[in-house]
């Protein structure tokens, strides 16, 4: 429980195990992904290394949804005050006044136990459900095994606050005070994110532009490629091109291309909600078209 000069007390999610959990399985992943893009440059050519490739693409898939969880999990927070109740994982963010709080409980006081969205781990309880008896629920917490029932009209949120039983005795007393300014209702998901960037013309266009230009430089590769007998892939310390390889390895730099367009593509989204990240949100993604034309000018001197 964090209690400062403002006139919300915070409550954050236990994070530690998260953070170990998450980071542990993003750096392994990490690491498969360095040592088969490794393996691929330095296999001759053949289906070995377009399957290597291709298991690269598939292993960072994982990428953008445990960077995502570490995100989340760096800003969960649950706030009380006198004017009521604020939740949010992620840009997940949820305002509840405290007349549309029907019940707010620990789970173990419930009768039966609660049902868990099927994929959790310590650092990411989260998901929706819909219990037998109390509805909808929405678990936005980090540990399963301490969760708070907040029950409204609507829906039902699971949370893990670091003390539940200072949360609940905080709770009580900000309730009871009564407020002249009642939070109003609010509920924002993440998947406006996306919608939001896209009404905006100027994002419309880097996000196009991005994937076009990504996607064109795949098929020019995959038509340069096949009559390339060897190309050379960089230069050496005194400014001479490397040994060349075979040509199907040129593959690589339209891959590396695209991880890098949908990396930046996940990190502006992230940025893009805060008051801050939107001018950061368009260097991101006006990037993914400046690394295009630098990868386009690989392929063309690597000829």
């Amino acid at each position: 429980m964090e209690t400062t000069a403002s006139p919300w007390i915070r409550f954050n999610a236990p994070r530690s195990k998260g953070y170990v959990l998450n980071g542990a399985v993003l750096l392994f992943d990490l690491a498969i992904l360095f040592l088969l893009l490794v393996f691929a440059i330095n296999q001759p050519p053949g289906l070995v290394v377009i399957i290597a490739l291709l298991v690269a693409l598939l292993l960072s898939l994982p990428l953008p949804l445990l960077l995502y969880r570490l995100y989340s999990l760096w800003l969960s927070g649950y706030w009380i005050g006198r004017d009521g109740l604020r939740l949010r994982w992620g840009l997940r963010q949820v305002d509840l006044p405290f007349d549309g709080v029907v019940d707010v409980a620990l789970s173990n006081e419930l009768e039966h136990g609660l049902v868990l969205p099927r994929w959790n781990w310590p650092g990411s309880v989260v998901g929706e459900i819909v219990d037998s008896e109390l509805g909808l629920m929405e678990f936005l917490a980090a540990d399963k095994d301490h969760l708070v029932v907040i029950g409204t009209k609507e829906r039902v949120f699971a949370i893990s606050p670091e003390n539940d039983q200072d949360f609940l005795s905080v709770y009580k007393r900000e309730s009871e005070r009564g407020s002249l300014r009642p939070l109003a209702a609010n509920s924002v998901q993440p998947i406006f994110v996306l919608v939001e960037a896209w009404a905006k013309a100027q994002t419309r266009r880097q996000l196009i532009a991005g994937g076009l230009f990504a996607l064109a430089l795949l098929i020019l590769v995959g038509v340069l490629a096949p009559n390339a007998q060897s190309v050379s892939l960089g230069f050496n310390s005194t400014g001479q091109p490397l040994p060349s390889v075979a040509g199907v390895q040129l593959f690589l730099l339209p891959a590396l291309n695209l991880f890098f367009y949908m990396g930046n593509f996940i990190l502006g989204l992230l940025f893009f909600r805060e008051p801050k990240g939107v001018l950061i949100s368009h260097l991101l993604w006006g990037s993914s078209l400046v690394t295009s034309f630098f990868y386009l000018g690989a392929v063309i001197f690597s000829l």
